[in-house]
Formats: structure tokens, sequence, C-alpha cells
């Protein structure tokens, strides 16, 4: 339902792990509107998944973001197809997360992680979530803005730097979006 936390985080790991160079030259902030309080944003989009980097073309996404409340923590589910060094096909994995909700951001440690899918794959990228997080100051805040007919996601880490790429665009699509490997 929601790309919140897990967008911040797998995108800083992507980079990391040179799945997804940013390109120096774009900004890396994409404009923003009014903050939202985060437990409002899966009501507001019943029936459709939160997806990033959306291509209406191939009607497919970079990743794929499931959310749920429960009390005052936000779990959330992102799928990525990832492309090992070795080229044998694209990799599935999930990264799950339990964010806490303060105030309209929702909040994150390391061991607030966790990961399926072929087994030195989500460990690889399991181990690279949680030590960004670490890199950061040992926990990290996301908060959603309405960007247009989308969101966006801004992600700060306890030592109060931005982490990598930046602002990162979702929105939410009815039906089933197809996943893109990096």
């Amino acid at each position: 339902m929601m790309a919140l936390m897990r967008v911040g985080v797998l995108g800083a790991v992507l980079v990391r792990a040179g799945c997804a160079a940013p390109d120096p030259f774009v900004a890396q902030t994409p404009p923003r509107g009014e903050q939202l309080i985060i437990r409002h944003i899966p009501g507001a989009n019943p029936d459709k998944q939160a997806c990033t980097e959306y291509q209406a073309a191939t009607n497919s996404c970079a990743a794929v973001i499931a959310s749920t409340m429960d009390g005052n923590t936000l779990i959330s589910s992102e799928l990525v197809a990832l492309v090992p060094p070795s080229g044998t096909g694209a990799q599935r994995v999930e990264i799950v997360s339990r964010s806490a909700l303060r105030g309209p951001q929702a909040c994150l440690q390391p061991e607030d992680l966790t990961a399926t899918g072929r087994y030195q794959t989500a460990l690889a990228l399991l181990e690279l979530a949680r030590g960004t997080i670490e890199d950061f100051g040992g926990s990290l805040c996301s908060s959603t803005f309405r960007a247009g007919d989308g969101y966006v996601v801004s992600t700060v880490g306890a030592n109060g730097e931005a982490v990598p790429p930046g602002d990162v665009r979702f929105q939410f699509v009815s039906g089933v979006a197809q996943l893109r490997a990096h």
C-alpha cells in the first residue's frame, strides 16, 4: 500500500551496492507539497500498491511496497528484483520494516528490518540496509509529502543527514504492476 520507510533505506542501499548509482547532474530533490501524516496514507489509497519509478509504458516499478498499520507501528514490505554480479537472472528480495510512528514521521533502527528471498542476496541486502542505518546515527526517520499526483519520501538519519539518494518519489497504482530488475 505505501512506500514510506523502505524507499529511503533501500534507495541508499542500492546506491551503496552499485545497483542504482545516482546521476550527479540530476537534482535529487523533487518538488514537495504539504507534509502528510503517515497514518492516513494507506486508508486514502485502498486497493492500490505503492510503486517507485513507475513506467506506464511497461506498467512496471523499480520497487513495489505494501504497508499496514498495527497500533503505532507501520509495517512495510518492499519487494525488489536484483540482478546479481554473476548476471544469472533477477532475484527477488523482500525487506520488511517495523517503523515506530513519531508524529508525522516513521522511524526505524537496524533491528527493525528483516529480509526474505535467496539467502545470500537477501542477507547481503539486509546487512547493507542495517549498515546504512548505523552509518546515519543508528536510526532513520522518514516524512511523506504530497507531490502532484504522487508522493515524496524524505529520510533523515539520527545524525541529521539526508539519506542518499535524497527524496524519493512514489505513487499508487491500481491493479498489479510488474517489478523491474535493478
